[in-house]
């Protein structure tokens, strides 16, 4: 598949997943009570690695090796000192705890998973911007 192609095709995956945590956000389904902050936080992390893999794929591929860590802290000396990447970056680091979830934690209120959820699409479009 052509570079340009793989491109498009990640971020219309990144784009369904933040449809998909939205839908969870926005609909109540008593089957999923207690389990859609969960799932939303899980799409909304999933999409923010998707389109950082999808950044490094085409800048730097040898970052696909490196942890997470060193991919977003490595992430402005290519992407430049963007507000869109920090904000990112704390996103992830917040899902990252609200994913790893025990039984203790409260979790992230609906308010809050719908900031994230703007933030990663925010980041999908900084990124589809420094990349075009």
């Amino acid at each position: 598949m052509p570079e340009t192609s793989r491109a498009v095709a990640g971020r219309l995956i990144v784009a369904a997943l933040l449809d998909e945590a939205d839908r969870q956000l926005d609909e109540f389904d008593p089957q999923t009570s207690g389990t859609w902050p969960h799932a939303a936080a899980v799409l909304i992390r999933q999409s923010l690695e998707s389109t950082v893999n999808g950044f490094w794929v085409t800048r730097s591929p040898e970052m696909q090796e490196r942890s997470w860590r060193d991919r977003w802290q490595c992430l402005p000396a290519y992407l430049g000192d963007r507000p869109q990447a920090r904000e990112a970056d704390f996103a992830w680091t917040a899902l990252s705890q609200a994913c790893h979830h025990r039984a203790y934690d409260v979790g992230l209120t609906q308010d809050e998973l719908r900031a994230h959820l703007t933030t990663a699409r925010g980041f999908l479009q900084a990124v589809r911007e420094a990349l075009t």
